[in-house]
């Protein structure tokens, strides 16, 4: 897997988030990892992923404490994949997550947008 000099999707990798399920992954306090699918995942423009933050346990926590954010979408028959790093900005009660909390149907829902920082490929 090679770093890449841009921190801008192309469109292939775009695509990769629409047809692959995305893993997150963050770290807590202490440095443990956790690691958890989020099918909610979705680029919301070339230089950031959001998705809808519906338990509110480990990976929420994680990020609300300030660990980076990994992202992975692979494809097991080719052995490819895509992988972000960023920083995570949790919408809570505003009227920005009331709108695409409820466009995605989870209200409940807060809303994590991720700044592309580091693309590997």
């Amino acid at each position: 897997m090679k770093k890449l000099d841009s921190n801008t999707l192309n469109q292939h990798q775009k695509d990769f988030f629409k047809d692959h399920l995305a893993y997150l992954s963050t770290v807590d306090a202490n440095g443990n990892p956790q690691i958890g699918p989020k099918a909610s995942m979705k680029v919301l423009d070339d230089n950031h992923l959001q998705y809808l933050e519906k338990t509110k346990a480990h990976a929420y926590e994680n990020l609300k404490n300030g660990s980076k954010a990994a992202v992975v979408v692979a494809d097991v028959p080719t052995h490819t994949n895509v992988r972000i790093i960023g920083t995570a900005h949790i919408h809570e009660d505003d009227d920005y997550q009331k709108k695409i909390a409820a466009e995605g149907g989870a209200p409940n829902a807060y809303v994590v947008d991720i700044d592309i920082e580091e693309i590997y490929e």
